[in-house]
């Protein structure tokens, strides 16, 4: 039975036309949501904004408050409001002035303040800007209560033959030492059309109206044919009146410090007129998006179709099996394949081509490093055997050995021929891979003999972390750098030197340090600069290396085999990354210093040319 296939046309397609489907009914819910949303929002918004407006005009009254508290018991109010008629006329014209700049400087406080005023019971009057006559008609229906402030209703002021609608406040004052004394009132004529100006006007778009009435239901500041309507349709905090067509979402809230009402008003008809607007404009863009995609999806999917076509030909005779294919790339006209999706698949695939050969050359590569570093391994054996533990350390250790002997010192006769045992044993057996405890061991035993050889021209310090003495390295790369300082360094000088051999683990970048640094002879900047670049020609240019001609090395430089050995080994088990740092002051010293990756033996990978 023939499998049947649908082509990828027919697929996209499908998959565009069922997504037009989706979409259109998506956004018909969403449109849905969104209405609803948008009106809770409404809703929240009108609530939060009424709140702050309400906040803001509580805190200009409770401001108003504190200004005429501080205002009504100044010792200047009280001394005024005190004197009598047999007060020095002089010391009453000075009162009078202290008071009128106390209130002026009063009133610049809070923009609201229209006028401020003090009627006295004793006749002692004063204000700034209006007729008082109208404070002394308010005096007698003041409460003589102990509220700190009452508010007497809306009024009628003249100010520079200028009207304005004005909340009265008034503050009945009494004596500070005895609170039964009544001397006065003082009046603050608030502009409350200034009172809204001061709140917070961010409605964030929306068309909010503000109303504020008194106690008595006189309006003190808004529109008032609005607020004769809300009067018809208020029957709860929160309410919707109707105004020339006009729909409005009403909040009412009760100051009762301040004695007035506010009221919030949403014009909702706009809002609902908007949202409509927006949610007609998406329809009406989806359909024109949808039929331009349409077209252009049927324009460009012709050349793609093409383009795939094109390129499946090529990669079958590719995968035919010939050879010579893998060498070949693909390559495509820029006027035939416009699709940037094909052009990235042809780049991924000659990318793969290009990946494969460079692999195959690594794995040849890898074989060859391990190839060569078994030889420098066997090398290095051979090295070692003919500079590090050469005839003449043999023969001086035993020279040292008939001495000591000759003097009956038979405890050290055994002491050193158990270290040179332990030194041959240690280089002969065991795993290419060691701890720095291990290799610290065999060093030590060494450096006894030395230092018995020398008869203590030097001494030595361990400078070895805990940490650091459970990290693996290659055996035998301590005692190296150990001997050629001890050799090429201190038994030169003519003074005595200190040998001081380190070990720590760098946390920055994991890895482990180890140097030799000695106080001897050192090297001028001619000698250093020719090792460092020995040392650096032993890694970049292996195959020299490999064939190992000492006897080369030993003619040029006998002071560096020891260290080209170190160095190459280093380079052949980390990589370029890690070799020998020489540093050295002639007739200071010199240090030699080793950084190669931390690891224990529970971590140490598998290192070529370890026998673990």
């Amino acid at each position: 039975m023939t499998e049947k296939h649908t082509s990828l046309k027919n697929y996209l397609v499908l998959s565009f036309l069922v997504m037009f489907v989706c979409i259109l009914f998506i956004l018909v819910l969403t449109m849905n949501a969104l209405t609803k949303m948008q009106q809770k929002t409404m809703e929240n918004n009108l609530t939060l904004y009424s709140s702050r407006v309400v906040q803001d005009v509580e805190q200009t009254y409770e401001t108003i408050g504190n200004i005429a508290q501080s205002i009504a018991y100044t010792q200047i109010v009280q001394d005024y409001l005190m004197e009598t008629a047999n007060t020095d006329k002089a010391i009453k014209f000075e009162s009078y002035n202290n008071i009128y700049s106390l209130l002026v400087s009063n009133q610049k406080l809070n923009t609201c303040i229209q006028d401020i005023a003090i009627v006295g019971a004793n006749g002692n009057n004063a204000n700034i800007n209006s007729d008082l006559s109208i404070f002394n008609e308010l005096f007698s229906t003041v409460p003589k209560s102990s509220n700190p402030i009452v508010y007497l209703g809306k009024q009628t002021l003249y100010v520079r033959e200028e009207s304005y609608e004005v909340q009265i406040a008034a503050v009945p004052i009494y004596q500070t030492s005895n609170l039964t004394q009544f001397l006065g009132v003082l009046f603050i004529a608030l502009d409350t059309s200034s009172i809204l100006g001061n709140t917070d006007q961010n409605t964030s778009g929306m068309d909010i109206q503000l109303l504020m009435a008194d106690s008595e239901g006189n309006l003190l500041s808004g529109d008032s044919d609005l607020y004769k309507t809300v009067q018809s349709y208020e029957t709860s905090d929160i309410f919707s009146v109707s105004l020339d067509e006009i729909s409005y979402e009403c909040r009412r809230y009760e100051l009762t410090s301040s004695g007035v009402f506010l009221y919030a008003l949403f014009n909702r008809g706009d809002y609902v007129t908007d949202m409509s607007r927006i949610m007609y404009s998406q329809v009406f863009f989806f359909i024109l998006v949808f039929l331009v995609s349409m077209v252009l999806f049927l324009i460009f999917l012709k050349p793609v179709m093409s383009s795939l076509h094109q390129l499946t030909a090529i990669m079958n005779a590719i995968g035919s099996g010939k050879r010579k294919a893998m060498n070949e790339r693909i390559t495509l006209s820029s006027d035939k394949y416009r699709c940037k999706e094909v052009y990235a698949i042809v780049t991924s695939f000659n990318d793969m081509l290009d990946e494969t050969n460079r692999l195959n050359h690594t794995i040849f590569d890898s074989y060859t490093k391990m190839y060569e570093l078994e030889m420098v391994n066997r090398s290095t054996e051979i090295a070692y055997l003919r500079s590090q533990i050469n005839p003449h350390f043999l023969y001086n250790t035993l020279t040292l050995i008939c001495g000591m002997a000759a003097s009956g010192e038979t405890e050290r006769v055994i002491d050193v021929t158990q270290a040179l045992s332990m030194i041959f044993r240690y280089s002969i057996k065991g795993n290419d891979m060691v701890t720095v405890r291990e290799e610290l061991d065999m060093v030590k035993s060494y450096v006894m003999i030395q230092m018995l050889r020398f008869e203590d021209r030097f001494t030595v310090e361990y400078n070895i972390t805990e940490e650091s003495l459970d990290a693996v390295l290659p055996k035998m790369v301590i005692q190296p750098l150990v001997e050629n300082a001890i050799t090429h360094g201190l038994e030169k000088s003519l003074h005595k030197g200190h040998l001081q051999i380190g070990a720590l683990r760098d946390n920055r970048d994991n890895t482990l340090v180890l140097w030799v640094y000695d106080t001897g002879v050192g090297m001028n900047k001619e000698k250093l600069k020719e090792l460092r670049k020995l040392l650096l020609d032993t890694t970049t240019n292996k195959s020299q290396f490999i064939s190992q001609d000492f006897e080369k090395i030993e003619n040029s430089n006998k002071d560096s085999v020891g260290l080209c050995n170190v160095n190459s080994r280093i380079y052949l088990y980390y990589g370029e990354e890690y070799r020998l740092l020489l540093d050295s002051d002639e007739a200071v010293g010199t240090n030699v210093q080793m950084r190669i990756p931390y690891r224990t033996k529970e971590e140490a990978p598998n290192v070529p040319g370890s026998n673990n």
